[in-house]
């Protein structure tokens, strides 16, 4: 029985040893994470990995988790005034009040219990002079934290999904020459959307609307936090298409005075009076209901701005 010599097959300039293959393979991941912590540090969307005084930081679509991040250092270094609302306000502009520098704290879809989370990073740091408080029972008809805004950690600033969508959403911007959609004072334009109808047929609002225990004590105890600050405080209420608000005004109007009989002292803009009803009868400042257009935006924030300043002056 005859065996064959087995010649053994000479490895190549190309193959590598086992142990080289796992130390170049740790050592790009090495190299990756490191590029991913200095485009975070260097990007620092959040404003809490390097000096946040001066900057002009922006809100994307991940809105809840970075306001609250922001919230954190971005906000009490750069503000010293609060407008507390939920969708119908964020495209509101407080900018410029003689001598008060406004961040818009209003979260799409949120409501008292979301607010007061949100506002509370900012008042551990931060020394607050006025506050503009939106009053409508949207706000306390529910406490949801809604996209996992209850595990939110400062940790995110260094490697997550809201983070690589953050940093995605602002390259675009930068990058694509497309024009900015958020601004640094906390508020975002609203979509575009065809105007109501007046013969649309709005509902009326349920007897119980807006009187969720826990998120009336939400935003009670937060307006008295502020309150117990110095804070000043001016309570407005969201101005509705008239057509909306022929049904609920009597609701509404019995909303408002609850909640100022819980609340701290201040004045009410209300903006659904007989002064602004021509406001409320156009169509073109509103793309529904409740949510104003760019447009009727830009013309109610003229008005709020000047109703406001007054509002702290008289105080």
């Amino acid at each position: 029985m005859s065996t064959s010599n087995i010649t053994p097959v000479p490895r190549t300039a190309f193959e590598i040893s086992s142990v080289q293959w796992m130390v170049g393979f740790f050592g790009m991941v090495a190299l990756v994470a490191a590029i991913n912590l200095f485009i975070a540090w260097r990007m620092d969307v959040f404003g809490i990995l390097r000096d946040a005084h001066g900057r002009s930081l922006i809100t994307s679509d991940h809105e809840r988790k970075q306001k609250y991040l922001l919230n954190q250092a971005y906000v009490p270094e750069n503000f010293d005034a609060l407008l507390i609302g939920a969708s119908a306000s964020v495209n509101w502009r407080m900018a410029p009040i003689a001598g008060y520098r406004f961040y818009n704290e209003s979260l799409e879809g949120g409501d008292a219990s979301e607010e007061r989370k949100l506002v509370e990073q900012a008042l551990e740091t931060g020394h607050f002079r006025a506050a503009v408080i939106v009053l409508y029972p949207r706000l306390t008809d529910l406490h949801l934290l809604q996209d996992g805004f209850d595990q939110v950690k400062r940790s995110e600033a260094f490697g997550s999904i809201s983070l690589l969508g953050v940093e995605y959403d602002i390259l675009h911007e930068h990058l694509g020459h497309v024009q900015a959609k958020s601004y640094p004072d906390g508020s975002h334009a609203s979509p575009v959307h065809a105007p109501p109808n007046p013969s649309d047929n709005f509902g009326a609002w349920s007897n119980g609307f807006g009187s969720d225990p826990q998120a009336l004590q939400d935003y009670r105890t937060l307006a008295w936090e502020l309150a117990n600050r110095d804070v000043r405080i001016v309570y407005v209420t969201y101005p509705m298409f008239e057509s909306a608000l022929k049904p609920n005004k009597d609701l509404y109007d019995r909303y408002v005075a609850e909640m100022l009989r819980i609340m701290p002292a201040g004045p009410l803009i209300d903006f659904n009076a007989l002064q602004y009803l021509s406001f409320r009868n156009d169509a073109n400042n509103y793309i529904d209901e409740l949510h104003l257009s760019a447009s009727g935006a830009e013309r109610f924030s003229t008005i709020l701005r000047a109703k406001v300043e007054v509002a702290l002056a008289d105080e």
